[in-house]
């Protein structure tokens, strides 16, 4: 092979360096925080402690223009019993669409209950907390993980709903980190279709009853 030839594949090859290098350096710290005000991405938050050296950790915050209790009903619904988590449906919910409406034949959420995806429900506060998990869950085969998720809602001074979003995981061996690189853009963009959908549920709700 000529040298012009391995300058010229070298030079075919430097576009996909410098983008890796980009999304690394300043689009991925965005994405792992998006949405959250200056501090809140370091906020200790409740569950923090169960997976408490995290190699995949992502905090998002959204507000919403309803309060907690119309927020709620969508949070508290979460994952159970095939209602879906409004995002990643191929993922969690066996591809099966998620609901768009407040189901009213499950009973109030509690802890300790089986949620879809192999999760268990740890915490619970009406109106405030949602928090689920498991330990060494099977994410593919050979993948194995902690993980924490937390949806805390937070009352505004008008009234309206501050939610705040943590994923805390803990992926074993060399496998776990590379299935987190992966899973994190995957998982972003479901969060982004599922917050977008909170909001609009909670909000159309707010404004029929106003």
């Amino acid at each position: 092979m000529s040298t012009n030839t391995k300058v010229s594949l070298s030079f075919k090859g430097l576009p996909w360096v410098v983008g890796g290098l980009a999304y690394y350096l300043f689009l991925r710290p965005q994405m792992r925080k998006w949405g959250t005000l200056l501090g809140e991405s370091q906020r200790r938050l409740p569950g923090d402690e169960l997976v408490p050296a995290p190699n995949f950790l992502m905090t998002h915050a959204l507000n919403i223009d309803a309060p907690p209790e119309a927020v709620w009903p969508w949070i508290a619904q979460l994952g159970r019993e095939r209602t879906g988590y409004y995002s990643l449906d191929f993922l969690y919910n066996q591809g099966i669409p998620s609901v768009n409406f407040v189901r009213k034949d499950i009973a109030a959420p509690e802890v300790g209950m089986a949620l879809d995806g192999g999760f268990t429900l740890m915490e619970v506060e009406l109106c405030r907390k949602y928090l689920f998990g498991g330990f060494e869950l099977d994410a593919l085969p050979g993948v194995f993980q902690d993980v924490s998720v937390l949806y805390l809602l937070e009352r505004r001074r008008d009234g309206s709903t501050r939610l705040l979003v943590r994923r805390r995981g803990f992926g074993y061996g060399l496998s776990g980190t590379v299935y987190n690189l992966v899973f994190e853009v995957v998982y972003f963009a479901g969060m982004m279709e599922q917050l977008g959908k909170i909001k609009q549920y909670a909000e159309s709700m707010t404004h029929l009853k106003s």
